[in-house]
């Protein structure tokens, strides 16, 4: 029960702000030699998405309600394109090289490394100021590639893909929502892909359950601090976690 309060609250944290969940799951599960059970990853991957749903609601609703009445001439239909369009590269990446992706997860150079170079983008933003309110289709797709490196242990997908959109022009609480909108697809095939191909054994209902609730309200208290700080323009202070966290790995 412990163990899965403890991952689901750093999962709930590193999630949403800008420094890899993934990166400190590799840590994590180098240092006390342990990988958490499938199915709760799975569950982690819901409570994930449950946060997303609950904190953009209104957009979402939005969104459904275009896709439902087929009028995709809307500010709200572009978005949508927007997001299929740059949810593209991370699929390619994952097909071509999810293998080598998943080795990285035991290779604690590699992590150091990305966590450095997570830092170093983080800060690039120190001098962005806010811009355009509209993306264009090459603004998503460098965005999703921004996504697509955040496969790799260590760099962070919210932190990265933020980043770029800022530094491409893109006014702050447009970065930010269409971060968190672009991780939809992501999240459901993450949780997709690991439910097909592994086997669900000993699942104990009570720990997932409270692991899966801490996740979503540690994550949405995350999520709304770090909306807060990327509105503000600070998103460079988490580069100090990360180079710090890159130098003692």
């Amino acid at each position: 029960m412990l163990e899965a309060i403890l991952l689901a609250f750093i999962q709930g944290i590193t999630e949403w702000l800008p420094i890899s969940s993934s990166g400190h799951l590799a840590l994590i599960q180098q240092m006390l030699q342990f990988k958490s059970p499938v199915f709760f990853d799975v569950m982690l991957h819901l409570g994930t998405l449950i946060v997303i749903l609950i904190v953009f609601r209104e957009k979402i609703v939005k969104i459904t309600k275009t896709v439902y009445l087929k009028n995709l001439a809307t500010s709200e239909g572009k978005i949508l394109k927007l997001v299929i369009v740059g949810n593209i590269p991370i699929g390619i990446a994952y097909i071509l090289f999810g293998n080598d992706i998943k080795a990285m997860f035991s290779n604690a150079f590699a992590v150091a490394i990305a966590f450095l170079a997570t830092g170093v983008v983080l800060f690039l933003t120190i001098r962005t100021r806010d811009g355009k309110d509209e993306l264009t289709y090459m603004d998503s797709i460098l965005i999703g590639i921004a996504q697509a490196f955040a496969l790799i242990p260590g760099l962070s997908r919210s932190g990265l893909t933020i980043a770029i959109a800022l530094l491409l022009g893109v006014k702050r609480e447009q970065a930010a929502e269409f971060s968190f909108l672009l991780a939809i697809p992501a999240i459901i095939g993450a949780a997709i892909e690991e439910s097909l191909t592994h086997k669900f054994t000993e699942i104990e209902i009570l720990p997932i359950l409270v692991g899966v609730m801490v996740a979503i309200a540690v994550g949405y208290v995350a999520l709304k601090l770090l909306l807060r700080i990327v509105q503000r323009g600070k998103l460079y202070v988490f580069s100090v976690y990360c180079w710090l966290v890159g130098a003692v790995t």
